[in-house]
């Protein structure tokens, strides 16, 4: 007796079966991590603790100055240090709003990756503004302080070219495709907050046990995992968008869009002058992305 080789329509629709079953049993739980009400109460939550974190790190570098606590002189050597942790909470927050903004906009989602960027670059300012006496374009912070201007200076104009409208799909695909954004957003948001408390332990027993010299830079602790995963993400979303997206724009405007996420991510944790370079051509690259798109002929569905 020849056993017959499975019918590969009936293996493709049963898969498509149970990724909607799948979608389904998911997809309610990722609306209520995604809902409006929960972003108020996360972003009332991060504001109380950016002002607990500011105390906490006010109460330590008073004590460390008169108490000599032995604490590390990278984080407590100045009163501008303090600032230092207040923005880590708030990067966290705007990290947050990335990956609520990514199931409704990709573009969106794009621009949010370029100001956390921007805003790192401004936290790094803080540590080492206080520790220099030459001339501003010859001290360290200098490349981060001219980063951070040259991207708000781009987001300004990558949010005046891009679009509004939403994308060119049929009523059914655009929702499950937003099912499908919405509960891998879920799935990010998770990960968001167990990698947010592993790289925080990480980083409070970096303090303790190595109170002299710091040995774990918090771009490498938390940022460069986040926007590896980040990567894979978009190129799963790219990858799903290919079946419902007939608009050669949208698809290489996307595609440009993870690059310039890679060219971010490849920034952090390296030599700041050449950050400076990835993080300037990545903003550029999603404008250029953006009036590519625009420009393109539109291609209907056949």
């Amino acid at each position: 007796m020849v056993n017959k080789e499975p019918n590969p329509l009936m293996r493709c629709l049963d898969y498509m079966y149970a990724m909607n079953y799948l979608l389904d049993k998911l997809d309610p739980i990722a609306k209520v991590l995604l809902s409006p009400n929960v972003k108020k109460r996360m972003e009332k939550g991060f504001v109380s603790f950016a002002l607990f974190a500011f105390l906490v790190h006010l109460a330590l570098y008073v004590l460390n100055k008169y108490v000599a606590l032995d604490m590390p002189s990278t984080l407590f050597s100045s009163p501008l240090q303090i600032l230092y942790t207040p923005f880590s909470v708030v990067l966290v927050a705007e990290i947050y709003l990335l990956v609520y903004y990514l199931p409704s906009s990709f573009g969106r989602s794009m621009g949010k990756q370029i100001e956390i960027i921007a805003l790192i670059e401004i936290r790094t300012v803080f540590k080492d503004l206080d520790n220099t006496s030459t001339w501003p374009w010859e001290a360290a912070f200098f490349p981060h302080i001219l980063s951070a201007l040259l991207l708000g200076g781009i987001l300004v104009i990558f949010y005046r070219v891009l679009p509004q409208q939403v994308a060119r799909m049929e009523e059914d695909d655009l929702q499950y495709f937003v099912r499908f954004k919405r509960v891998l957003a879920a799935a990010l948001m998770l990960f968001l907050l167990a990698l947010s408390a592993y790289a925080l332990s990480l980083w409070s027993y970096d303090i303790v046990i190595h109170p002299d010299h710091l040995r774990m830079d918090p771009n490498t602790v938390f940022y460069t995992e986040f926007f590896t995963t980040l990567i894979l993400v978009d190129v799963l979303i790219l990858v799903v968008s290919l079946r419902y997206l007939h608009d050669f724009g949208q698809v290489i405007r996307n595609s440009g869009f993870i690059v310039a996420t890679v060219m971010l991510r490849r920034a952090l944790g390296i030599e700041p002058w050449h950050a400076f370079a990835y993080e300037v051509n990545a903003a550029i690259l999603a404008v250029l992305m953006v009036l590519l798109q625009r420009y393109l002929p539109r291609r209907s569905k056949s």
